[in-house]
């Protein structure tokens, strides 16, 4: 555990998700930094002058080292067959009064260059989701002197990270909120649901990496408990929504604050991937529909527009309302101070 917190340069054993989508303001990554764990840009679908702008923003408001998180899979993608899908789409357009659907979509991958920016900033911590860097870039972060922290939902996915080279493992209970890191989605079509006391305790028997315990936390017992398992950290995201620093939209805060514990589901209906969120319109009426999500990230693609609206228009039920199973305890808004101080 000491050998993660000089890694990682954190006096708190809390990591704040890399959650992507504009939920890690410079504000709260910075304010998670401050307070003595570790902060993280949501990167996996900025641009890499969006990334550039956004830790120069952080550095601006912390002397702290903190992190970046990436999608280690490759997102660029083009397709043309996507009419049944729109159709569908189209009658949420048609209720927001915004534009319909196009033909075609198109997907560009930012990877390698967001990989030079991570460099030419000097950030010296790095996670991933679903999946392994190419041992290229991993050379090129390790040359840097980088530490790799990838997310793993079983020990296969584990054990690849530790023979690529990673420093530490996130292992990713199935009660996490939004995407999980699932490498591959055909073999686990709705992610690798294990629970995340025995993918914990799986994953420390088998390897020899720090863990960081990740889903459904949002207690001080809970996290006294994954510590005592032989956690090295723990890292949240849902509690971090309700931080007010946090980018969350207020539609989107007003449903977490509402919603209960079994009012999550896993579902492939906003992005193509699995992914838990507070139930809702859009999702039952498109699961509803016999039409398949396309893969991701075709479908987070086409689905953007309609997601925007929702937050812009204060539309919760046209939203990808992210939430892990601890959702049920979130009664109000919080500081990220006060947030930290509650577990610690």
């Amino acid at each position: 555990m000491n050998d993660l917190f000089e890694k990682l340069n954190i006096e708190v054993p809390i990591i704040q998700a890399g959650m992507a989508g504009g939920i890690t303001t410079p504000e709260m990554v910075a304010a998670v930094t401050n307070n003595g764990a570790l902060g993280t840009i949501g990167a996996g679908y900025m641009s890499a002058a969006a990334l550039k702008e956004n830790i120069q923003q952080v550095r601006s408001l912390t002397n702290n080292p903190f992190a970046v998180n990436l999608f280690a899979t490759n997102l660029e993608t083009f397709s043309t067959d996507i009419q049944r899908m729109q159709h569908i789409l189209n009658n949420y357009r048609n209720e927001l009064d915004i534009d319909p659907g196009e033909d075609s979509v198109k997907v560009k991958d930012n990877l390698e260059e967001k990989i030079y920016v991570i460099l030419e900033e000097n950030i010296p911590i790095v996670s991933t989701a679903f999946g392994v860097l190419s041992s290229v870039l991993i050379k090129r972060l390790k040359n840097h002197n980088v530490t790799l922290i990838g997310m793993a939902t079983n020990l296969d996915e584990a054990k690849q990270m530790e023979d690529a080279g990673y420093d530490a493992i996130v292992a990713q209970g199935s009660e996490a909120g939004g995407h999980r890191g699932t490498f591959d989605v055909k073999k686990y079509p709705n992610g690798s649901n294990i629970g995340l006391h025995v993918l914990l305790q799986e994953i420390l028997d088998n390897v020899s990496l720090p863990v960081i315990a990740a889903g459904g936390i949002h207690k001080k017992k809970q996290f006294e408990a994954l510590l005592a398992m032989g956690a090295a950290s723990v890292q949240l995201g849902t509690r971090f929504l309700m931080a007010k620093e946090a980018g969350t939209n207020e539609a989107y805060r007003r449903a977490l604050i509402k919603a209960q514990t079994n009012d999550t589901k896993i579902t492939k209906v906003f992005s193509g991937r699995p992914a838990r969120a507070v139930n809702n319109r859009f999702i039952v009426e498109v699961e509803a529909s016999g039409i398949s999500p396309l893969p991701f990230p075709i479908q987070n693609q086409l689905t953007k527009d309609i997601r925007n609206a929702g937050k812009e228009f204060a539309v919760a039920d046209v939203q990808s309302l992210w939430a892990g199973q601890g959702v049920g305890n979130i009664e109000k808004e919080e500081t990220v101070a006060e947030i930290i101080q509650s577990l610690v």
